[in-house]
């Protein structure tokens, strides 16, 4: 998955934190130390899952779609995969069927790595964008740039 997850959390803390004013995707970019192409393309991500909002023109950028306490860290996961299978691959791979290993081995994952993959959504849906922003203000400096105090 590399680190569209992450960046896209970071993304949408930003902008909770934001308080509904409209952040541009430079601002989110800097912030996130990643190149606002990536960030555009992670917003289309969130947009298309409904997490944010586009605001164009003059004032313009994103905003949340709905309250920080509403959006999961696993819907921000499953926005961020594009499309991805899950998080092992374990159902995109294509064994060699005449092969006994081969023939075993898709089921075999399924059933060893799925209670794991269960674990990380059930962990991840039980965690908020406010929650993480809550956690967010305990750890933050007190030298935080002014746009983000």
């Amino acid at each position: 998955m590399n680190t569209r997850f992450a960046v896209a959390t970071h993304i949408l803390a930003y902008l909770a934190h934001s308080k509904g004013q409209p952040v541009s995707s430079e601002v989110l970019a800097s912030s996130a130390g990643t190149h606002p192409v990536v960030v555009r393309r992670l917003m289309g991500n969130l947009r298309d899952a409904g997490l944010v909002q586009s605001q164009r023109g003059a004032g313009g950028g994103t905003v949340l779609a709905r309250p920080a306490a509403e959006i999961s860290l696993l819907d921000v996961f499953r926005a961020a995969q594009e499309g991805e299978p899950d998080l092992f691959s374990v159902n995109s791979t294509n064994p060699n069927e005449n092969c006994d290993l081969g023939r075993v081995m898709q089921e075999t994952l399924e059933g060893v790595l799925g209670n794991a993959i269960a674990a990380m959504r059930a962990s991840l849906a039980a965690v908020s964008v406010e929650q993480v922003m809550q956690e967010l203000a305990a750890r933050r400096p007190n030298h935080c740039p002014k746009a983000f105090e």
